[in-house]
């Protein structure tokens, strides 16, 4: 059976990370952890793959 979500991680326009589960919080999580010491534009979202919805989103932008 197919998950229930699907978590993207980009950086700028590219797709550099994807993961899928059934817990958003779990997603979101693997997608700070993921870029936790990166530095750049990079930025996420987790989609409900039932509905193609963006149910939960992150920025984390570069230092000034």
């Amino acid at each position: 059976m197919p998950h229930r979500y699907t978590a993207r991680i980009y950086f700028d326009q590219d797709e550099v990370a994807r993961e899928s589960g059934d817990e958003i919080e779990q997603l979101y999580n693997w997608m700070l952890i993921k870029t936790h010491e990166m530095f750049g534009n990079f930025h996420g979202e987790i989609i409900d793959n039932k509905t193609a919805q963006v149910v939960k989103r992150f920025r984390k932008s570069p230092p000034d």
